[in-house]
C-alpha cells in the first residue's frame, strides 16, 4: 500500500518536473503526460522503442520531403523574408502616421473648421430650409410658367387663380422668415426673400402681359359686346385702373377702332376730300349734258362712299354706346367696380363721359358730311333717308341728331342746285357768247344766233306769260330763240334733279341762285343789245323780241316753276321764306339784281319803241 502511494507520488512529481520543460509547451504533450501514469508497465517499456521507430520514420519522411519539395521550401523562405520586410516597413509607416501625420491632419482640420465653419453651417442651413420647403418651392417655381401658359392660351381665370395662390403662398413664406431666428438661422434670412422677390417679379411680368393683351382686345374692331365685357371684367379683377380710367380707355379704344375703319373706307374710296371749291373742271368743248354726266358720275361715287360710311358709322356708334352703357352704366352687368381716389368725384366723371361721348361720335360723321354731302347732289334723297334712319336708330340710345342734319341737307341742296345751274346754264350760255360775241372782233348779228330763222320772229303780243300757263309746262314761244331755249332746258334739268329732294327751307336759296344766274345772262344779253351798232331794223326787232322773251316769258316762268312747280307754294310765300331764313340781305341780293336787269331791259325796250 505504501509502495503504491509512493509510486503515484513519484509519478505526480514527474509531471510537475516535465511541466516546466519544453515538452509541456504543447497541449497534446500535456495530455500524453497525463495519460502516461495510467498505462501498463509493458506499454511503458515499449514506449521508448515506439518513439524511436516513429522518430526514424519521421526523419526519413522529412528527409524525403526535403529532397522532393525543396523549391517550395526555398519559395516559402523568400516569401517569409519579404513578408517580414513588409511588416517592418508597415510598422514604420504606421508609427509615422500615428506620431506625425495624424496630429498634422488634426491641426489642419481645426484650422479649416475655424476659418470656413460659418460658411459651411450657413450652406447647410440653406440646404435644410430648401429641403423642408421642397414641395412648396417646387409648386411656386412652376407658377410663373403656368401663368404665362394660361395667358398665352386665353385662360385668364386660371391665370388669376394661380396668381392669387402664389401671392398667398409667398406671403406665408415671407411671414415665416420674419419670425425670430437663432444666430445660425439669421444668416439664411435673405434666401427666401430673394426667392419671393424673383417669383413675384415673374408673376408680375406675366400679369402685365395679360393686362396688355386685355387692353389690346379693346382695340380690335371685330370684338363684340361679350368679348369686350369679359376683357373689362378681367381688368377689374386685376385692379389695373380705376373705373373712370377704365371707361376712358374703353371709349378711346373703341373710338380709335371706329376712326380707323372710317379712315380706311375714305382711303379705299379714292375720292379727294378737298371741298374748298365745288366748281367742276370740264373738258374743253363739252356740252352741258356731257358736263352734267361727268358731275353725276362723281356724285354717284361720292354717294356710294357716303352710304357705306354712314352705315359703318351708325353700326359703330350704336355698338359703342350700347357697349359702354351695358358694361359701365348697367349695374346688373357692371361687376366689381374699382372706386376712384377720394379726391375724385365718380358721378362727375361719369357725367362728363356721357356728355362728351355723343359729340365725339358726331365729330366722326359731321365733318365728313360737310366735306362730301354737297358733292353728292343729286343723290341726296337716299342719303337723307339713310341719315334719318341712322338718327332714329341712335335716338333709342339718346343720340338724336336730326336737328343737326337739316342745315347740312339744306345747304347741300342749295349748293348742288347752284352748281347744276353754273355747270349747265352758265356753261351753255358762256359757250354761246364765246362762239358768237366775245371771241370775234365784231359780234355776230342777232339774226345769226338769237333766233331760229330771221323771218319767223314771234309777235310781241305773244311774248308774255299768261296766268293760265302751267308751271310744269315750258312756254313753247321760247323755241324761236335757241340760246334762251337751251338756257331753259338747262334750268329744267336742274329743276328735275331738285324735285328728288327739295326741303322747304331751301326755297329762298334756290330762287336766289336761279335769279343770280338769270341776272348774269340777262346782263350779258342786254350789254350785247346796247353795244349792237347795226342799222338794220330787222336786227333791232330780233333783239327786242329776245329781250321781251327774256323779261316777260323766261324769268316769270322760271320763278313760277321753282316756287309753284317744285315747292308747291306761291310767289307770295317767297318773302316769308326769306324772312324765315333769317338772312334778308342774302335772300334779296339775287332778287334785287334780277329786278334791276328786268327794269333795264324794260327801259331799253321802251327806248326802242316797244
Amino acid at each position: 500500500m505504501t509502495t503504491a502511494v509512493s509510486t503515484f507520488t513519484e509519478l505526480s512529481s514527474l509531471t510537475d518536473i516535465l511541466s516546466g520543460s519544453l515538452l509541456a509547451s504543447s497541449p497534446s504533450n500535456l495530455d500524453f503526460l497525463a495519460e502516461l501514469p495510467t498505462n501498463a508497465l509493458s506499454d511503458l517499456l515499449s514506449t521508448p522503442t515506439t518513439f524511436t521507430t516513429q522518430s526514424h520514420t519521421l526523419t526519413s519522411s522529412l528527409t524525403a520531403l526535403t529532397h522532393t519539395s525543396y523549391p517550395t521550401f526555398l519559395s516559402l523562405h523568400h516569401t517569409s523574408t519579404a513578408l517580414l520586410t513588409s511588416l517592418s516597413s508597415f510598422d514604420k509607416s504606421l508609427n509615422s502616421l500615428i506620431n506625425a501625420a495624424l496630429p498634422a491632419l488634426d491641426d489642419a482640420a481645426r484650422v479649416f473648421r475655424e476659418k470656413t465653419g460659418p460658411e459651411v453651417i450657413e450652406g447647410r442651413q440653406k440646404a435644410r430650409i430648401v429641403l423642408e420647403q421642397h414641395d412648396k418651392l417646387r409648386d411656386l417655381l412652376d407658377v410663373p410658367v403656368l401663368i404665362d401658359t394660361c395667358v398665352r392660351n386665353g385662360l385668364y381665370p386660371e391665370a388669376l387663380s394661380l396668381a392669387a395662390h402664389a401671392s398667398s403662398a409667398l406671403s406665408s413664406l415671407v411671414a415665416q422668415t420674419r419670425k425670430p431666428l437663432s444666430d445660425d438661422e439669421e444668416a439664411t434670412r435673405g434666401l427666401p426673400l430673394q426667392l419671393v422677390d424673383s417669383l413675384q417679379a415673374e408673376i408680375t411680368s406675366s400679369l402685365h402681359s395679360m393686362r396688355l393683351i386685355l387692353l389690346n382686345t379693346l382695340y380690335e374692331p371685330a370684338r363684340k359686346l361679350p368679348a369686350l365685357w369679359k376683357a373689362v371684367q378681367f381688368l377689374r379683377r386685376m385692379k389695373a385702373m380705376h373705373e373712370d380710367e377704365l371707361a376712358l380707355v374703353f371709349i378711346s379704344a373703341r373710338l380709335g377702332c371706329l376712326r380707323d375703319t372710317l379712315n380706311g373706307i375714305e382711303r379705299d374710296a379714292g375720292i379727294p376730300s378737298d371741298s374748298g371749291s365745288l366748281e367742276f373742271k370740264f373738258s374743253a368743248g363739252s356740252t352741258a349734258e356731257e358736263s352734267e354726266r361727268e358731275i353725276d358720275r362723281e356724285a354717284d361715287d361720292i354717294a356710294r362712299f357716303l352710304k357705306k360710311y354712314i352705315d359703318i358709322w351708325r353700326e359703330g356708334a350704336y355698338d359703342l354706346v350700347t357697349q359702354y352703357t351695358t358694361i359701365f352704366l348697367d349695374r346688373s352687368h357692371a361687376g366689381a367696380r374699382i372706386a376712384p381716389p377720394a379726391d375724385q368725384d365718380a358721378s362727375a366723371s361719369s357725367y362728363t363721359i356721357r356728355q362728351t361721348l355723343p359729340s365725339t361720335l358726331l365729330e366722326l360723321l359731321l365733318p365728313t358730311l360737310r366735306s362730301y354731302l354737297e358733292r353728292s347732289y343729286p343723290h341726296l334723297a337716299p342719303l337723307m333717308t339713310q341719315l334719318a334712319y341712322c338718327s332714329s336708330a341712335l335716338a333709342r340710345v339718346g343720340m338724336d341728331f336730326r336737328a343737326l342734319l337739316s342745315p347740312l341737307i339744306s345747304r347741300s341742296v342749295i349748293s348742288g342746285f347752284v352748281r347744276d345751274i353754273r355747270s349747265g346754264v352758265e356753261h351753255e350760255w358762256s359757250g354761246v357768247l364765246a362762239k358768237y360775241v366775245t371771241s370775234k372782233p365784231k359780234p355776230s348779228a342777232p339774226s345769226i344766233w338769237l333766233v331760229t330763222t330771221p323771218n319767223s320772229v314771234p309777235a310781241f303780243k305773244t311774248l308774255a306769260l299768261l296766268p293760265s300757263n302751267a308751271s310744269h309746262s315750258p312756254p313753247q314761244v321760247l323755241t324761236a330763240f335757241p340760246p334762251l331755249a337751251k338756257m331753259l332746258n338747262a334750268y329744267i334739268r336742274a329743276l328735275n334733279r331738285l324735285r328728288m329732294l327739295a326741303p322747304v327751307d331751301t326755297l329762298s336759296g334756290i330762287i336766289d341762285g336761279a335769279e343770280e344766274c338769270l341776272a348774269n345772262a340777262g346782263h350779258d344779253l342786254l350789254q350785247y343789245a346796247k353795244d349792237w351798232r347795226g342799222g338794220d331794223a330787222k336786227e333791232i326787232q330780233i333783239l327786242q323780241a329776245a329781250g321781251a322773251a327774256y323779261t316777260r316769258v323766261l324769268v316769270p316762268w322760271l320763278q313760277r316753276a321753282i316756287v309753284e312747280g317744285v315747292f308747291s307754294a306761291s310767289l307770295k310765300d317767297r318773302q316769308s321764306a326769306v324772312n324765315g331764313a333769317g338772312d334778308d340781305d342774302a335772300g334779296e341780293e339775287g332778287e334785287r339784281e334780277l329786278s334791276f336787269i328786268v327794269r333795264e331791259w324794260e327801259s331799253w325796250l321802251g327806248s326802242t319803241g316797244i
